[in-house]
């Protein structure tokens, strides 16, 4: 038992870790209110996809929450840390198959994540950006952003 708790937190802190690093290989997009496409998506959706719900939820979340805090997009952070949380979870519950040992190898179930994910990232960037940081008419610019962002990502999963 205590030998996979060890396990447990190893792999949180590494997904974690992967995410941060990876959200860094980035460039601004100029349409968003602070807007940023990084590879830090495709990296968290492997994780949910492979590794599950839990796993999926705390990488994304936390891991792009701290690159949002030592970044100039930390107005961003809450955010970030509830959207990239629930779409890590709602990836991972999806990709998750209670009749396969293997997670992330059914492409229909995936595929299916991954659009269930564009669609809790896109709907929840757009309302904290029309919430918090502009109005709801100027948040509409940063779905362009979001959509390209896991486009890339699943061009990059099927690859």
């Amino acid at each position: 038992m205590r030998n996979e708790n060890v396990r447990r937190i190893t792999l949180t802190a590494v997904f974690i870790a992967l995410v941060t690093v990876t959200t860094y290989i980035g460039i601004p997009w100029p349409l968003a209110a602070g807007g940023y496409m990084h590879l830090g998506t495709l990296t968290a959706l492997i994780i949910a996809i492979a590794f599950g719900r839990k796993y999926g939820a705390l990488s994304g979340g936390i891991g792009m929450f701290i690159f949002d805090l030592f970044s100039p997009y930390a107005v961003w952070a809450l955010g970030t840390l509830i959207v990239r949380f629930t779409m890590g979870y709602v990836v991972g519950m999806i990709a998750e198959s209670p009749e396969e040992e293997t997670m992330g190898i059914n492409v229909l179930r995936n595929l299916m994540a991954i659009i269930a994910g564009a669609i809790v990232m896109i709907v929840g960037y757009y309302l904290y950006e029309a919430i918090f940081l502009t109005d709801f008419r100027a948040a509409l610019l940063s779905i362009s952003g979001n959509v390209v962002q896991f486009t890339l990502g699943l061009f990059a999963l099927a690859i």
